[in-house]
């Protein structure tokens, strides 16, 4: 008998005989068939097979149990894990990183037996948070990784930590400050964050409010300061440090959701370092605007720690803002609004006293539409004393109507935008300024219309409107015009620009109060005139005796145009007049008139 052997595939497990015995050679992972052939020499033969399976070496096989609870911070910490290799573990090794950062640390951990041991120190083991990997390479070079994706995620318990700066004092429009606590409190009640520093509550000493409903709503009713959220504090006391208490970091392997209600919401960074915007994202995937607070709404590039951000949600159901807090992976597409769009912008400045509001556009790009667009941003709620400006879209129907930003189609150059101011302060200018004039196209002209007035200013000649609201007209209306000459003198040529002449106009209301309306107690009315030219302005009030009693403006330089200024009714040292007839007093330049008007109480 003559005996032969084949194997199917030798690159796998070769096969050869010898005399009675069968050897078959494993050669790489993979499967084989193995033919022996018994032929007899006269043309007899009969073949049998079976197949064979080479197993080649396998990765090592890492067990590890993370810690069962937050260990406390600045200690360090143990980390433990048993490793596996039939041929052999050649190293294994801990990747850590403290939350924030963008690369990991590595440390080789110590074998005994097949117990591998390293230590996170306790420079890591911070209020942030750490997350942490674990690789193993055996002999083969074959290297395994646990978790074979992601990282395990500690969350560091703290027993206090406090606010790195500050908090911003005083009684006014500045002091006013949005503030989150960056990790999970134990006690996440306003009272136990704020009344070891600040003392009792009392609204003399400190304010604390949040939203409910889209509106404004005072401690004890505030809210809480819980991960995600943010509340205006304001603090009239210097010196002042945010102490906190007990409380852990929060998970850093997942992302973080921040519930969105209709409308304005005040949130925050749960985590306790920065996170940019393009980390950011929508349930819903729309685009946001991410604005804080610094006297003024203010567009953010992101979070930070311990401050607060306001958000809006205009679409009809409630969304989630998804927080990655993992830096070390490529930043994902950011869906804030962009601001480098074709077309123009112009920036509308407000300020009244320390109010200000600086953030409003009105323009046109590309992507944007005549309507409601993802360009057409939310004004953010104003607080306190405050000025604000904005650009009211009740036919929208979206769930907020006043909107900061205005942007329209590209395709149109003849617009008009209608924007109110509003404020809440009394006695002092309103400053309109407007920026980015100079970069629309020559050809077109721009207009700004005081509604009340009745009166138009070239912006191109002048950029810069003041006005003095009255008490009872804490909201004002304007137009903005853009276009060529024609659409320019069809929407104004009711509308006077400057005057020819110097003008004073008859007080409104006179009498004042008019009776049965108004606050009898806090009377004003309004004394309008207009200038032909720059001039320095002089308004005296005077009783019947021809006594001085009170100064309404003082050698004050003003442009050419329609103006307003209000007497409140009161004499120099500040206190109300009687009733009775007075008499006012224009002088600018080498021009004066005097006019009569009458306070009835």
């Amino acid at each position: 008998m003559i005996y032969t052997v084949n194997s199917s595939a030798a690159s796998v497990a070769t096969a050869g005989l010898s005399i009675s015995t069968l050897t078959v050679a494993p050669v790489a992972a993979g499967t084989a068939t193995i033919t022996i052939t018994a032929n007899d020499g006269r043309g007899g033969a009969v073949s049998t097979s079976f197949g064979v399976t080479v197993q080649g070496n396998q990765a090592p096989v890492i067990a590890h149990t993370p810690p069962a609870s937050p260990p406390p911070a600045g200690q360090d910490i143990l980390i433990q894990a048993n490793v596996a290799d039939e041929s052999g573990v050649s190293s294994v090794t801990l990747h850590y990183r403290r939350g924030g950062d963008a690369g990991s640390t590595m440390v080789v951990m110590t074998p005994g037996g097949n117990t591998y041991q390293a230590i996170i120190p306790a420079s890591a083991a911070i209020s942030r948070g750490v997350v942490y990997f674990i690789t193993a390479t055996d002999a083969a070079n074959l290297t395994a990784r646990l978790p074979a994706s992601g990282v395990f995620s500690m969350r560091i318990r703290m027993n206090s930590e406090s606010k790195p700066t500050e908090q911003p004092a005083g009684s006014a429009q500045t002091s006013y400050h949005l503030i989150s606590i960056p990790f999970d409190l134990d006690d996440k009640s306003p009272a136990a964050v704020l009344e070891d520093e600040l003392g009792p509550y009392d609204n003399t000493k400190w304010r604390l409010f949040g939203l409910s409903n889209g509106q404004y709503v005072e401690h004890p009713n505030a809210g809480t300061f819980s991960p995600g959220q943010s509340l205006f504090l304001i603090v009239k006391d210097p010196n002042k440090i945010i102490d906190v208490g007990a409380g852990s970091s929060v998970r850093l392997d997942q992302e973080f959701s921040i519930d969105l209600a209709l409308g304005h919401n005040f949130i925050a960074s749960p985590f306790n370092f920065n996170i940019p915007a393009s980390k950011l994202r929508l349930a819903s995937g729309g685009t946001f605007i991410l604005r804080n607070y610094s006297s003024s709404w203010v567009a953010a590039s992101g979070f930070s720690p311990w401050e607060g951000y306001h958000i809006a949600n205009n679409r009809p159901t409630s969304d989630v803002l998804l927080v990655n807090p993992d830096l070390s992976s490529a930043l994902t597409l950011a869906t804030v609004r962009a601001s480098g769009e074709s077309g123009w912008r112009v920036q509308i400045r407000a300020s009244c006293d320390q109010a200000r509001d600086t953030e409003n556009f009105a323009g046109i790009a590309i992507t944007s539409a005549d309507g409601w667009d993802e360009n057409d941003c939310v004004e953010p709620p104003p607080i306190g004393e405050y000025v604000s400006l904005y650009f009211p879209h009740p036919e929208w129907q979206k769930v907020l109507a006043r909107y900061s930003d205005d942007m329209r189609a590209a395709s149109n150059s003849n617009q008009r935008w209608r924007f109110a101011v509003e404020t809440n302060i009394v006695n002092e200018m309103v400053t309109l300024r407007f920026e980015g004039v100079k970069a629309i196209d020559h050809n077109l002209a721009v207009f700004l219309v005081d509604e009340a007035l009745n009166y138009k200013q070239n912006l191109r000649e002048n950029a810069v409107y003041q006005y003095q609201p009255r008490r009872r007209e804490q909201l004002k209306e304007f137009t903005l015009i853009v276009g060529k000459e024609d659409f320019i003198s069809e929407q104004t040529s009711n509308v006077p620009g400057a005057p020819e002449d110097f003008v004073l106009e008859q007080n409104f209301p006179n009498p004042f109060p008019p009776p049965g309306r108004g606050i009898f107690d806090n009377p004003e009315t309004a004394i309008r005139f207009g200038l032909p030219q720059q001039s320095v302005v002089t308004i005296r009030i005077f009783d019947l005796a021809g006594h001085e009693i009170a100064t309404v403006l003082d050698r004050i330089e003003l442009p050419a145009g329609r103006h307003q200024r209000v007497w409140d009714g009161r004499d120099a040292q500040g206190r109300i007049v009687v009733s009775g007839i007075y008499f006012y007093r224009l002088i600018a330049g080498s021009f004066s008139k005097t006019m009569k008007l009458m306070l009835v109480r």
